[in-house]
């Protein structure tokens, strides 16, 4: 008989853990019966949930609806614990444990029973809550794609619902090792897997026309990705200024949105790049910007594991990764198939200045990661494995 999995997702915008989420139910599917439970009914990537998979919307109530359903009434118990919610948010204190409260409120998402449940946003405490109080699973999961933002108090606080999961999955092994560092899960709970990529599709989507042509006179620099101040997207405008400064005529295009779109936006004004820093918006696409781009470029303050450096090796790009991303040493060899080099505008405008004036190298490099295997190929067997297990 299938085993039934249920993965939780925020929504489905446009976002490298959401396509990763989506390429390992496409797999998943194959031996599964799974259910995506989504909390927002919105996103680019609808298109891409595979046949066969049941979508559930799990809309929370809002808090000022639950609190007027309990004014009505007049659930006085609940009153009490409704101020005391709202309170801890008016003075600072919301956490974790206040966000339980709003969790509880609400019934379980489907009165299904799964074999196991994941929450693919493993990071997120909404997630990590309503995975733990809402859902009726024989195995809960966290996929963890990158380090804890969090403080050490509040991941503290986060340990305790953490160690009621039964196992966690990992995108590297440096995002393994810090998680058991900051929340201090059993080593044994802990499989690495990487991100299943579909090469023959990225290779298909590389040759479709682009709706932007990049200028054979001057070098084309990509990054893809949500701009966020974790993808150090900020750094780019300082960094084509500094190599303009240096003679080298660049245009760096930054395929995604994020919340701190307008943060660059003021920073291509102020190092007045108008003209050679492009946002591009979301792109379903990405692909054929990448094969012909000059250079890939992840500037990431932090990451766990990067999707986009897979798919540019798949395409064979010279790529510059940055050293406090655990997950990048896992993908790239310094020195051998791309740098990886520090998260500074320092550091990556020599890095950029380095390899765009050695087109030798870039060749090499662009040749030697061709050679490594990004599809995980046989990734999915560690799943069903665990899935089958007695743990």
């Amino acid at each position: 008989m299938r085993k039934k999995v249920a993965v939780l997702l925020p929504w489905l915008k446009m976002g490298g853990t959401n396509k990763v989420a989506l390429r390992f139910i496409k797999q998943l599917i194959a031996y599964c019966d799974v259910t995506l439970i989504l909390s927002q009914n919105k996103g680019e990537l609808f298109d891409e949930v595979p046949s066969g998979v049941t979508v559930i919307i799990d809309k929370m109530q809002d808090f000022k609806d639950i609190f007027k359903d309990d004014l009505r009434g007049f659930r006085l118990r609940y009153l009490i614990k409704d101020l005391i919610y709202y309170a801890k948010i008016k003075f600072g204190q919301d956490d974790i444990d206040n966000y339980r409260y709003l969790v509880e409120r609400h019934s379980f998402v489907s009165e299904d029973e799964f074999d196991c449940a994941i929450t693919y946003h493993g990071q997120s405490p909404e997630r990590l809550l309503n995975l733990i109080y809402r859902i009726h699973a024989k195995k809960k999961v966290a996929w963890i794609h990158g380090e804890m933002s969090f403080s050490q108090k509040t991941c503290d606080k986060m340990s305790k619902y953490y160690k009621t999961l039964d196992h966690f999955f990992f995108v590297s092994n440096p995002t393994m090792m810090s998680f058991q560092k900051m929340i201090g899960v059993e080593a044994g709970k802990c499989t690495v897997y990487y991100n299943p990529i579909d090469k023959t599709e990225i290779l298909y989507l590389a040759e479709q026309p682009m709706d932007v042509v990049f200028r054979k006179d001057q070098y084309n620099l990509l990054t893809v990705g949500r701009i966020s101040s974790e993808k150090g997207q900020d750094m780019i405008p300082q960094i084509v200024s500094k190599l303009l400064n240096q003679g080298l005529d660049v245009c760096w295009y930054i395929v995604g949105e994020g919340d701190n779109r307008k943060t660059v936006e003021e920073l291509i004004e102020k190092f007045k790049v108008q003209d050679h820093v492009r946002l591009l918006g979301t792109k379903i696409n990405p692909y054929s910007y990448m094969k012909h781009c000059d250079l890939y470029v992840q500037p990431s303050y932090t990451e766990g594991y990067s999707t986009t450096i897979c798919e540019a090796g798949i395409l064979g790009k010279a790529i510059i990764g940055t050293k406090p991303s655990g997950g990048i040493r896992d993908q790239i060899t310094d020195g051998k198939d791309g740098l990886i080099v520090d998260a500074t505008v320092n550091g990556l405008t020599e890095a950029v200045k380095y390899l765009l004036k050695n087109e030798s190298l870039r060749v090499q490099f662009a040749n030697r990661i061709l050679n490594k295997n990004f599809e995980g190929n046989g990734e999915i067997m560690k799943f069903l494995l665990y899935l089958e297990s007695d743990e």
